[in-house]
């Protein structure tokens, strides 16, 4: 019998795991794949999409990379729900306009103000992005047991823009900052979106690779440092724990 496949990515239908980790970049979904499942499975590699299956501590699950930005990112979303996922969790960076949260924190979102340029095609500016309470408290869990201090990790409100250079307009992020907005990244929101539309579990966790406002004034961008490759790996960990945690929800 042929197995239905979605039309981009080809993800077959009705044949995987139910909870998905998504990551922005290929490579880091493969370093998942090698570095922390057992028996990981290549499932689709489709321009940006590739996607693995393998076991984290003794549960199933799958790791998948979106890309950069919004457009690409709601295919990636929309086709892991129409291949039956119904728990979602993005795993990625950002820049912290708090400076209680530098490199290698974390920022486990409750929402996304959507600046993303992509969802406001699908619903009115007026409808929320918002993480699923579930998510959130695995999360949170997930983040304490595996050691991180209340000082290093945040919970709370992101933003989710649609351009990553600034042109004429300038951006917002001072107006973000006294609005208490923690972190500023390019999918959440979107993700956040989608998943209410269509009726699944959503979150993210975020690890910052610099603080904006230091980064405007020394207009240097290093997120390769040792810190934040250490902050990645344990989000990484936080993510797929929080993922096996719901899988039994």
């Amino acid at each position: 019998m042929e197995i239905k496949v979605t039309p981009i990515c080809l993800l077959p239908i009705g044949k995987l795991p139910k909870v998905c980790v998504v990551v922005g970049d290929p490579n880091r979904a493969k370093l998942v794949s090698e570095k922390h499942f057992k028996t990981a499975e290549l499932v689709c590699a489709v321009r940006e999409f590739h996607c693995y299956k393998g076991m984290w501590k003794d549960t199933e699950m799958l790791v998948m990379s979106h890309g950069i930005g919004g457009g690409g990112a709601s295919v990636c979303f929309e086709e892991l729900i129409q291949a039956g996922i119904t728990t979602i969790i993005r795993a990625g960076t950002a820049g912290s306009f708090d400076p209680r949260y530098r490199e290698g924190s974390l920022v486990i979102a409750t929402g996304a103000v959507r600046s993303d340029g992509v969802s406001e095609g699908l619903v009115p500016l007026g409808y929320p992005a918002i993480s699923d309470h579930e998510v959130v408290g695995a999360l949170i869990e997930s983040a304490k047991s595996n050691g991180l201090s209340n000082e290093q990790y945040g919970v709370g409100i992101i933003t989710t823009v649609g351009h990553f250079f600034d042109g004429p307009l300038g951006n917002h992020n001072k107006l973000w900052a006294r609005s208490k907005v923690l972190a500023i990244e390019m999918e959440a929101s979107i993700l956040f979106i989608v998943a209410s539309l269509r009726g699944i579990r959503a979150g993210a966790c975020v690890n910052i690779d610099n603080y904006i406002f230091e980064r405007e004034i020394s207009e240097k961008y290093e997120p390769n440092r040792d810190v934040v490759h250490q902050g990645t790996f344990k989000m990484l960990e936080i993510a797929l724990d929080a993922a096996k945690r719901l899988s039994s929800q």
